[in-house]
């Protein structure tokens, strides 16, 4: 991290080869949404044109918080007490930077892989310093999504040891898990995600548990400790 730059993220130097991100957690995601549709009603000018798109505007209009509400402080909470490392985005997904894309560094690949951001992951990952990486992201409260669901874009970013330690760890504090449902994870754990040398998964928490609080954090932090057993045990 270069003090006297802005580079879009802040860095926690970790003890332990474990990176945690929340690319999503620095700002909202909806009020690009409701930008767009303001603008397309100001273009339409009349009720009749605008009727068919008024109750995606009613919607966006009662959203209240960011999808991934409090996922920044938990990673950040999580690396720190746990030494691990941690790069944390300082931009939303809805900051536009003169004429650059926005800055999705989960799902605008065409954009973030040139970021300092990724750029960073990429040294830190070439040179051996992170083996494992964590997304963390939030997801709302549909009633027949799981607590919590951890992506690996079907097992291809993450071994399945690896993911079967941590789903057994949730399941053990009585949260329901699935595996890439309803998220398959994004473009940041596809490209660093290449097991066995370096694996990543991203995990998505229900609306649910994130409030104030909520001991989501405890049982991160305890969620990488299981990853740290999982890292200690393939130690020749």
């Amino acid at each position: 991290m270069n003090f006297n730059v802005l580079e879009g993220f802040v860095e926690v130097e970790g003890r332990y080869p474990i990176l945690v991100t929340a690319l999503h957690g620095f700002g909202t995601d909806s009020y690009r949404d409701l930008v767009r549709a303001a603008r397309s009603y100001v273009r339409l000018m009349g009720f009749v044109k605008t009727l068919g798109n008024y109750g995606e505007l009613e919607r966006l209009l009662r959203y209240s918080s960011a999808v991934d509400l409090f996922t920044w402080e938990i990673a950040f909470k999580v690396a720190v007490a746990e030494e691990l490392w941690a790069l944390l985005p300082t931009l939303s997904k809805v900051d536009k930077l003169g004429t650059l894309p926005v800055p999705d560094y989960n799902l605008n690949k065409g954009y973030a892989i040139n970021t300092p951001f990724w750029r960073r992951v990429k040294d830190l990952v070439e040179g051996g310093k992170i083996s494992i990486l964590v997304d963390i992201h939030g997801m709302k409260n549909v009633r027949k999504w799981p607590d919590i669901c951890i992506s690996t874009r079907g097992l291809a970013t993450a071994s399945k040891e690896l993911i079967n330690t941590v789903v057994a760890f949730f399941k053990s504090h009585g949260l329901r898990v699935a595996i890439d449902y309803p998220f398959m994870g994004g473009a940041f754990i596809a490209h660093f995600g290449r097991p066995p040398a370096t694996e990543a998964f991203a995990i998505e928490i229900k609306r649910s548990l994130r409030f104030y609080e909520s001991t989501i954090p405890s049982i991160i932090r305890n969620a990488m400790r299981a990853v740290k057993s999982y890292l200690k045990s393939r130690q020749p």
